[in-house]
């Protein structure tokens, strides 16, 4: 397969999940750590939630954690950290399309 495409990442309600491997998965593949998500290719930590402005998406995901296991996928507007909607599964591409050492 291509870079993006084993790369990419699929998170689902439900999901075991282990934030510390996601985190550094993400940063491998271009993520910024950041305060608070504004733009794609950013994500942000906050306790049990992560936030996350996938690539090529058009609305940030707020993870919601409860211990290891994925308790929703919320859909939030940047600006107000408001809640537009929810989704039960989650696509993240990686935020650049080569990797650096190409």
């Amino acid at each position: 397969p291509g870079f993006v495409e084993s790369r990419s990442l699929s998170l689902r309600t439900g999901q075991q999940l282990d934030t510390s491997e996601l985190r550094r998965t993400l940063t491998a593949h271009g993520y910024l750590h950041v305060e608070q998500v504004v733009e794609p290719g950013e994500l942000a930590v906050r306790g049990s939630l992560l936030d996350i402005f996938a690539a090529g998406s058009s609305t940030p995901v707020r993870i919601d954690l409860f211990d290891d296991e994925v308790e929703s996928l919320r859909l939030f507007d940047p600006d107000t950290q408001r809640t537009t909607g929810k989704i039960d599964e989650l696509d993240i591409l990686p935020a650049r399309e080569f990797p650096f050492d190409a």
